[in-house]
């Protein structure tokens, strides 16, 4: 009894001082933070093609990349061009198994995620 007192006063106090830690602060400013968004992924559930719209405020490289929910990288399309304004890029899917995926598109370091059902 006395180790699972010990146990909760040791957590009590680790909480408190992770608590008290001043929170970080990110690396990029807020205009790089919003330089790029997914707007619509569709259809979703995908049979064989999805179609993923994305928006940027500047122009760049993407890397797209799909991940199964216990986070082993699946497929990894080729780096791309994502340019200013609006943009839709179709991704193939149809060698993959049914299940629920993580697309992840990275932007110079700037990640977007969005969840995929695969019928």
């Amino acid at each position: 009894m006395k180790t699972i007192y010990t146990f909760l006063l040791i957590m009590a106090f680790g909480f408190v001082g992770y608590a008290q830690k001043p929170a970080l602060q990110p690396s990029v400013s807020a205009t790089e933070t919003s330089s790029f968004s997914i707007n619509k992924v569709y259809p979703n559930p995908v049979k064989d093609f999805v179609t993923v719209e994305l928006q940027s405020e500047v122009t760049g490289t993407i890397q797209v990349s799909l991940f199964n929910i216990l986070g082993t990288e699946v497929k990894k399309w080729e780096t791309q061009s994502l340019y200013n304004g609006d943009q839709k890029i179709k991704l193939d899917l149809s060698q993959l198994k049914t299940g629920v995926y993580i697309l992840k598109i990275n932007k110079q370091g700037l990640i977007r995620t969005q969840v995929v059902k695969k019928n």
